[in-house]
């Protein structure tokens, strides 16, 4: 794929553009002196975004690095000289402008942006179009990104950790049931699944054997980046029936809420293990350990608290997929 191109289409959009600067903002707060942090001072992110960009991928590419402004792990050589080898591949412009569009078109919400890499680019377009239809993605003034109230509520879910991996797996869920939403008005494609099995079925549909998870944490003092593969295997295992209209809601987003504490004097011990449990969830290991953790603190908190006890529901339908 041309990145360039596909990036230079996408800020066509002045909503976009608007969209994708407040990303970049975020990612290029560095920046204290020279023509990026004048146009920070300017307040002209979204006016001058292409030059931002055109500044970044040039720097790149004539320093022979990336910097945390593309790739928002990197570390610099003047901060970690030690981790520098000679005769490391230096970044061409393409993949530069890869790491950037991932990123700016990624989906929003607080410090963090998901997206899908390996798919194809018109079913990520609709599908972002759907998403601000529906004004799930907003970008005016008093709001700029994901209204997660609107996708929990779409999904059927009351409560859900808004951690990176949380995030992540909720907007994973409502891209499967957009798909579900689209496919199941054609009568066909019960049929497809049943002739050509799932995996060919999605292949149609743009997600790939190679599709990934790409989660971003793009807070100034903490920036992340973890990639998940193979995300295909994990939309089959744990969406096979959702997509095939034998269950609504998702059975994996109904269990993973009805264990989760959201009550706000647990919720810092809730949210981590949560968070972790997930991360080795989408990776495609159940972590026994903290799955009883989180039960645990379930259990004590209805104990302690005096709470309604609410039900653990789908548990033997999430315990018979891990046969």
């Amino acid at each position: 794929m041309n990145y360039k191109s596909l990036l230079n289409d996408f800020l066509l959009d002045a909503q976009n553009r608007k969209y994708a600067a407040n990303i970049l903002d975020k990612l290029t707060g560095q920046h204290r002196h020279g023509p990026i942090a004048l146009i920070r001072r300017e307040k002209s992110f979204p006016e001058r975004i292409r030059d931002v960009i055109e500044y970044l991928v040039e720097d790149a590419i004539n320093k022979k690095r990336y910097t945390v402004s593309i790739v928002p792990t990197i570390v610099s050589p003047e901060l970690a000289p030690n981790f520098w080898f000679r005769n490391e591949k230096e970044p061409a412009e393409n993949e530069v402008y890869r790491h950037l569009y991932i990123l700016l078109t990624g989906l929003y919400q607080g410090n963090y942006v998901v997206n899908l890499d390996n798919v194809d680019a018109l079913t990520m377009e609709k599908f972002r179009n759907s998403l601000a239809k529906k004004a799930i993605l907003l970008v005016n003034e008093t709001w700029m990104g994901i209204d997660i109230k609107k996708v929990l509520l779409e999904l059927r879910v009351r409560k859900f950790p808004l951690t990176e991996f949380g995030f992540s797996l909720i907007m994973l869920s409502y891209f499967v049931s957009w798909i579900r939403e689209r496919t199941l008005e054609d009568p066909k494609w019960i049929q497809r699944i049943n002739a050509l099995g799932l995996s060919s079925a999605l292949t149609e549909m743009g997600i790939e054997d190679t599709t990934s998870l790409v989660t971003f944490n793009i807070h100034r003092q903490k920036k992340e980046m973890y990639i998940t593969p193979r995300l295909k295997d994990f939309v089959i295992k744990w969406y096979e029936n959702f997509l095939a209209g034998k269950e609504e809601p998702a059975n994996l987003l109904s269990f993973l809420s009805s264990i989760y504490v959201n009550h706000k004097n647990y919720r810092k011990v809730a949210d981590p293990l949560m968070n972790k449990f997930i991360y080795y969830l989408l990776r495609g290991y159940v972590n026994g350990e903290l799955l009883g953790n989180i039960v645990n603190l379930k259990i004590k908190y209805e104990l302690k608290e005096n709470a309604r006890p609410f039900p653990i529901q789908r548990a033997n339908e999430f315990l018979a997929k891990l046969g």
